[in-house]
């Protein structure tokens, strides 16, 4: 185990980081338009080197989709390919692709700014979920994200440490640190889809998973807001990201279960 960690420590990941960054100043000195279509061609490649994990989403995707035929969902995994593509390709052009939005729901993230209180924003694993926060963060105010380290730390900082704001570390270590920065009147982005060990139990695609609970019982305790927000690739190539707010349920189930 000793050497197992050694040779990732000083050896896989230092060339793996060292691959990537080549990549990702490639991808940064080319327009973003040919950036995004390169990418796009080369995470649609991938999906043919990549039969062991296709294997895995295409029983997760039967899961979720069990009307639908193998033709269908196979279809739906390369586009997946072809998206990651596009999204690693894309993130170096953050400013760029962030000007060039559309943007629905604005008047929320006004009012959030304009409350002198803290909140929460948050998106999930879809589209380009790092667009919500550079966004709001580029127009409106810092935004500091609950973050769960890459395993590669040449990775975690090409990919994730440029981010502004603290760094909060998932599950009950970040309570802590969620809760000051609240108190304080700063604002949190999280990604809600996430499998925790903690948490409550909720349905998703008819089966019963761990999601978090932080977010909404700190809200309903400090009576914060929270935005949802998803950011959309358009056929044309531009983002389109819509804001709305949470509606607190009033199912006494619900209020039990975030207590």
């Amino acid at each position: 185990m000793a050497e197992k960690t050694f040779f990732k420590t000083y050896v896989k990941y230092p060339l793996i980081g060292a691959g990537v960054s080549v990549v990702w100043l490639i991808f940064k000195l080319l327009p973003l338009r040919f950036a995004s279509a390169l990418g796009g061609f080369l995470g649609s490649s991938a999906y043919y080197f990549a039969s062991m994990r296709n294997q895995i989403a295409l029983k997760n995707m039967a899961f979720a989709y069990p009307d639908k035929p193998l033709g269908w969902r196979k279809k739906l995994l390369k586009k997946m390919w072809r998206h990651w593509g596009q999204f690693f390709a894309e993130m170096p052009h953050s400013k760029e692709w962030v000007n060039g939005a559309e943007v629905t729901g604005e008047k929320y993230l006004e009012n959030m700014k304009n409350d002198g209180k803290g909140g929460f924003v948050c998106s999930a694993h879809l589209g380009n979920w790092e667009f919500a926060s550079s966004y709001v963060f580029q127009h409106y105010f810092p935004l500091h994200p609950v973050y769960r380290p890459a395993n590669n730390p040449w990775l975690d900082k090409l990919m994730f440490k440029r981010r502004a704001g603290v760094l909060i570390p998932k599950g009950s270590a970040g309570v802590r640190i969620m809760l000051d920065l609240l108190k304080s009147g700063e604002h949190i982005s999280i990604l809600c889809d996430q499998r925790l060990r903690e948490g409550i139990s909720a349905p998703l695609f008819g089966r019963m998973a761990q999601t978090p609970a932080a977010m909404v019982t700190l809200a309903k305790k400090m009576n914060l807001p929270i935005l949802m927000g998803k950011a959309i690739r358009m056929p044309d190539g531009h983002y389109r990201m819509d804001v709305e707010p949470l509606k607190m349920s009033d199912n006494p189930d619900f209020d039990t279960a975030v207590r």
